[in-house]
């Protein structure tokens, strides 16, 4: 049997090559369509190189890039950034959230959805070649999952047991991480594969230790995101759960995915959990063999299948 690998856009890569990683990012999306923001539109190859070059004077090494197709996945583009910028890219695969489906989600039964996901990781997206290393962003888009939304998370979840992918969901703002990760029960998987994405944009301290105790990832991924909350509080409840143990079980990112975030229109950019982030939680009395966990050893546990 294989080792484990990283399967990143330019091929498998062995876990310890990845340093300092970015789990929950987007280089390039397209909410645009939905929204009609043009803030909410990111697909400039030079602009995303310019800026990504601030992850790695920062230190970064690696990032998953959470873009499904139906908010504008560009494969060919997630390798010309990683061979122009030397950042190992994850990418993923499935579909995002209710107002972003597409017909398919419908027409499809649930084994045919995740066959298309099980295609893309094991062989890659169209004739492309081009290999995804996740599942996900899987999103539920409110407080409770539609019928379309639990159709995509089973057909997730079947696409996680069958290749034993990394499986990562959007749960913002409410607990609805619960929620998904009891559908993913009923399918079978193994919870220490899922990790539940936005979960310091709902602060309470009991929905994080139930996710924990499930055996799920806790995952702190909209960094710099004030507007839902300010990172002093996001570092205060990291900081609790550190203290309780759950150090191999957090994960760390940014979520840029608006023009606003770049650093060329005056956002925090692609470098700020690695740079002012971490300068907070290491006031808030987090070791740097902490900061290690978290970036380094955690990703690469939970990214190798």
């Amino acid at each position: 049997m294989d080792s484990p690998s990283i399967h990143t856009v330019l091929g498998p890569v062995p876990p310890e090559s990845l340093g300092r990683t970015l789990m929950h990012e987007h280089i390039f999306c397209d909410f645009y369509r939905v929204t009609g923001d043009l803030n909410h539109l990111l697909n400039d190859r030079a602009l995303a190189c310019e800026e990504l070059a601030y992850l790695t004077r920062a230190g970064g090494s690696a990032l998953v890039e959470c873009t499904t197709p139906d908010f504008g996945r560009d494969p060919e583009g997630l390798q010309h950034v990683s061979r122009e910028t030397g950042l190992h890219i994850v990418m993923g695969t499935g579909w995002y959230r209710q107002p972003f489906y597409p017909p398919e989600v419908d027409r499809l039964s649930v084994n045919e959805l995740a066959e298309i996901m099980v295609q893309e990781l094991t062989v890659g997206v169209g004739e492309t070649g081009i290999c995804a290393g996740i599942i996900g962003e899987i999103g539920v888009h409110l407080d409770y999952a539609t019928a379309q939304e639990e159709r995509v998370l089973r057909a997730a979840a079947r696409a996680q047991r069958t290749t034993g992918a990394p499986l990562t969901t959007h749960a913002s703002m409410y607990p609805v991480g619960l929620v998904q990760l009891e559908i993913l029960r009923e399918e079978g998987v193994d919870l220490s594969r899922v990790i539940v994405g936005h979960c310091d944009t709902y602060l309470e301290l009991d929905y994080h230790l139930n996710i924990l105790e499930q055996g799920a990832y806790v995952q702190f991924d909209t960094v710099a995101r004030t507007h839902m909350n300010p990172d002093e509080r996001r570092a205060e409840t990291l900081v609790e759960l550190l203290r309780r143990g759950w150090g191999e079980r957090l994960l760390l990112s940014s979520d840029r995915c608006h023009r606003s975030d770049l650093m060329a229109f005056g956002g925090p950019g692609y470098d700020v959990v690695l740079t002012r982030f971490f300068d907070t939680l290491r006031r808030l009395g987090v070791s740097e063999s902490e900061l290690v966990l978290m970036s380094e050893v955690n990703p690469r546990r939970v990214l190798a299948w």
